[in-house]
C-alpha cells in the first residue's frame, strides 16, 4: 500500500501542534516568571533604615522583554484555542456498503438484492420529484457500487481485505505544517529560520551556559577563587591575614570591580583616611598587604577597611563598588572560606570568619565595642562614653535604669538618643535554657557511643512568642525532663525529629549594609583539648524566638571525662555571641545495667534430620526421632 503525505490545508492539525508546543513553553516560563519576582521582592528590599545604599543601576530590557513574551505567548494560546474551538473538522466516514443498503453484515444473497431492488425503486430519478434528481443520481450511484462489492466474488473479497472494492488504495498521512511553509518560494526563509535557530541562538546559550558552569562553583563563587583560598588558609591564620586572603579573590578582578588607574588619586586619599583612624582607634594599623600585592587585591583591601572603619567615600562610582564588595565578601566568607575551614574542623578559624561576617554586615572593625553599632555612636565619640561612662556593650547599656541611659548617652541628642535604645532592645540576646548530653536509652556515656547534643536556643527579647500546639509542644518540654529520665529523653528526641517549626527569620539591623539582610546563627561545639569542632557549625536561619536543635557525634574511645566549648555566633551582630563550657565523663561499659536474659526455646535438631546429622559432625548432641523423648516425659 503506497503512502500520500499531505499537509494541513486547513490548518486545524497544525493549531493543535502550535497550541501543545507553545503551552509546554509559556507555562514553565510564567511559573518560572512568577517565582523569580517573588523571591526578588522578599530577598531585596530592606525595610530597616540605611546609612549605606546601592546606587540604582540602569534597569535591564531584559525583563520587560521576558514579560512581553509570555504575555505575547498567552495571547497566542487564547487565539489558537478559539480556532481550534471554532474550526469545523471534517470527519473521515468509512464507506460500508451494508450501511448503504440497509442490512446487517453477512447477509445472503437473496437479501441483498431485495433490498437493492427496494432502493432502486425508491431513488431511481424517473420516481422521484425535481428537486430530489441530483440526490437520486448520487444515491443510485452508491447503491450500485454497494451491490456490485457484495455480489461479485472479487469485488467483495477486495472489501473484505482492504476495505475498498477496488483493492489496495494509496494511504493518506496529514502533517500538522500549513502547505506554505514547504512550498519552494518560502523554502529559503524555512532555511534562514533554521540557521539562525540552530546555527546561532541555541550554541550561543549552550556557549553561554557552559563557560559560567566552568567558570563557577555550584554556590557561585569562581574556581580560580576556591583555588587561592585552598592554598591559602591556615588552621592558625590572624584576622588580618584572613581579610587579606578576601580581597585576592578572583571576583574583585572582573571588569565591573577590578582596578583602573584612573581611580589611583581617590583610593590613596581613601587609603590615607583609613591610616589615621586606624592609628587613632584601632588595634592595628592598616597597610598594604605584603602577601597579595596585585592592584585589585589593594583596591579591594582600601575599600573593605573603608567600610570597616566607616570612612566616606566621596566618589560616587567608588561607593557602589564599595557596596558590591561587600556583598561579594560576605558571600565568599559564608560559602567559601567557612566552608573549607569547617571541612576541617578548624574551630579557631571558622570563629575568626565568623567575627569578618559580622564585620561586613555592620561596617565595624575587630574588636570594636558592640555599642558602636547604635545610631549616632561614631569612632569619635564611643571612646569617650567607654572612658567616662565605663559604658562597652548594649547589654550594660540595656540594664542601666532610663534615667542612668540617658546620662551615658549624654552627647546624644533626644531623638538620636530614642533610636539608639530601641535599636539596642531589638539587637537580639541569646540564651541557653537547656543543654543536655545523653545517650537515648543509657544513663550513662560510653565510649564509642552516640551521643545527643540537645540545645535550646532562646531569643531573651524576642518580639513574639511561641504558642506550642499538637507535636510542637514537644520543643518546649526539654526544660522539664531530668537527666535521668531516659524514656523521657528518648521520647523527645523521637518527637522533634517529626516537628517542623516555621519561622520567618527577622530582618537584621544593619546600616551600614547596603540592601536586605537577615540575621543567622552559627552552633558551634568544640573539643577544648583538641582545638577541634566536634560537629560543622550549624547554620540556624530562622530563629525568630527559640529552636531546639539535635546533633550526634561519637563519644571518644577512652573513658575520662571531656570539657567541650558549645557557641552560637550571629553572622550579623557583634557583641551578641553565647559560649557556656559543657563537660561529659565517658566510663566504661561495665557501668551499664546487664541486659536482660531472652529465654530460647529452639528445640536441638532431630539425629535423623539434615540439621541433626550437620550437628553431629560438628560434636553438638541431636535428638533422636521417635518415642525416645515421649518415654522420658512420661516416666
Amino acid at each position: 500500500m503506497g503512502a500520500k503525505y499531505t499537509y494541513d490545508e486547513s490548518g486545524v492539525t497544525f493549531f493543535y501542534f502550535a497550541l501543545t508546543v507553545l503551552s509546554l513553553l509559556v507555562a514553565p516560563a510564567t511559573l518560572f516568571l512568577l517565582a523569580g519576582k517573588k523571591d526578588s521582592d522578599i530577598n531585596s528590599k530592606a525595610k530597616t533604615p540605611k546609612v549605606r545604599t546601592r546606587k540604582l543601576k540602569t534597569k535591564s530590557n531584559l525583563p520587560n522583554i521576558k514579560f512581553g513574551l509570555v504575555l505575547l505567548g498567552w495571547f497566542l494560546i487564547f487565539l489558537l484555542s478559539y480556532k481550534v474551538k471554532n474550526t469545523e473538522v471534517a470527519e473521515t466516514v468509512r464507506w460500508d456498503p451494508y450501511v448503504i443498503l440497509g442490512i446487517d453484515n453477512g447477509e445472503s444473497e437473496e437479501v441483498i438484492k431485495k433490498s437493492y431492488r427496494k432502493l432502486s425503486i425508491k431513488w431511481h430519478p424517473d420516481k422521484v420529484t425535481q428537486n430530489l434528481k441530483e440526490k437520486a443520481g448520487e444515491m443510485m450511484a452508491e447503491i450500485n457500487r454497494a451491490y456490485k462489492t457484495l455480489t461479485d466474488a472479487e469485488a467483495r473479497e477486495n472489501y473484505e481485505k482492504y476495505g475498498n472494492p477496488d483493492g489496495m488504495q494509496t494511504q493518506s498521512m496529514g502533517i500538522a505544517l500549513p502547505k506554505f511553509l514547504v512550498e519552494a518560494h518560502a523554502s529559503p526563509f524555512v532555511l534562514l529560520l533554521y540557521g539562525i535557530l540552530f546555527g546561532f541562538v541555541m550554541p550561543f546559550y549552550v556557549g553561554g551556559w557552559w563557560y559560567n558552569s566552568t567558570r563557577y562553583q555550584k554556590d557561585g563563587i569562581l574556581n580560580p577563587t576556591m583555588g587561592i583560598f585552598f592554598k591559602n588558609i591556615r588552621e592558625h591564620i590572624s584576622q588580618r591575614n584572613l581579610v587579606e586572603l578576601l580581597t585576592a579573590a578572583s571576583e574583585f578582578s572582573e571588569d565591573n570591580l577590578k582596578y583602573r588607574d584612573s581611580e589611583e588619586a581617590a583610593l590613596n586619599a581613601i587609603a590615607e583616611k583609613i591610616q589615621l583612624v586606624s592609628r587613632r582607634y584601632a588595634v592595628e594599623l592598616f597597610s598594604r598587604s605584603k602577601k597579595f600585592t596585585s592592584q585589585d587585591a589593594w583596591k579591594a583591601n582600601v575599600l573593605l577597611h573603608a567600610h570597616f572603619f566607616r570612612v566616606q567615600i566621596d566618589d560616587a562610582n567608588l561607593a557602589d563598588q564599595q557596596q558590591q564588595m561587600v556583598g561579594t565578601s560576605l558571600l565568599l566568607v559564608h560559602r567559601g572560606l567557612l566552608q573549607i575551614a569547617t571541612v576541617h574542623m578548624w574551630y579557631s578559624c571558622s570563629s575568626l570568619l565568623m567575627n569578618i561576617s559580622q564585620m561586613l554586615v555592620q561596617g565595624v572593625y575587630s574588636h570594636d565595642a558592640p555599642l558602636i553599632q547604635l545610631p549616632g555612636i561614631t569612632w569619635e565619640n564611643q571612646p569617650k562614653i567607654f572612658k567616662e561612662k565605663k559604658l562597652y556593650s548594649i547589654n550594660q547599656l540595656l540594664r542601666l535604669p532610663a534615667a542612668e541611659q540617658r546620662q551615658a548617652l549624654s552627647i546624644l541628642s533626644d531623638k538620636q538618643f530614642e533610636e539608639a535604645v530601641q535599636y539596642a532592645k531589638a539587637i537580639p540576646r541569646i540564651e541557653f535554657p537547656r543543654v543536655l548530653l545523653t545517650v537515648v536509652g543509657d544513663k550513662v556515656i560510653t565510649k564509642d557511643s552516640f551521643v545527643t547534643l540537645i540545645v535550646k536556643v532562646k531569643v531573651a527579647n524576642a518580639q513574639s512568642k511561641i504558642v506550642p500546639r499538637g507535636k510542637d509542644a514537644a520543643v518546649l518540654d526539654i526544660e522539664s525532663i531530668a537527666d535521668e529520665d531516659t524514656a523521657a529523653i528518648e521520647q523527645f528526641t523521637a518527637d522533634h525529629a517529626k516537628v517542623n517549626v516555621k519561622q520567618s527569620p527577622p530582618e537584621a539591623l544593619c546600616p551600614y549594609f547596603a540592601g536586605r539582610k537577615d540575621s543567622q546563627w552559627w552552633l558551634s561545639f568544640a573539643n577544648y583539648q583538641s582545638g577541634k569542632l566536634v560537629v560543622p557549625p550549624i547554620l540556624i536561619s530562622n530563629l525568630a524566638t527559640e529552636r531546639v536543635i539535635t546533633v550526634q557525634f561519637q563519644s571518644p574511645p577512652q573513658n575520662g571525662s571531656y570539657r567541650f566549648q558549645l557557641s552560637i555566633k550571629s553572622d550579623s551582630y557583634i557583641g551578641c555571641d553565647l559560649m557556656q563550657d559543657v563537660e561529659m565523663t565517658v566510663v566504661d561499659r561495665s557501668s551499664l545495667p546487664a541486659e536482660p536474659q531472652v529465654d530460647d526455646d529452639i528445640s536441638e535438631p532431630e539425629a535423623d534430620s539434615i540439621a541433626g546429622q550437620m550437628a553431629q559432625m560438628r560434636g553438638q548432641q541431636a535428638v533422636a526421632r521417635g518415642g525416645g523423648n515421649d518415654s522420658s516425659d512420661e516416666e
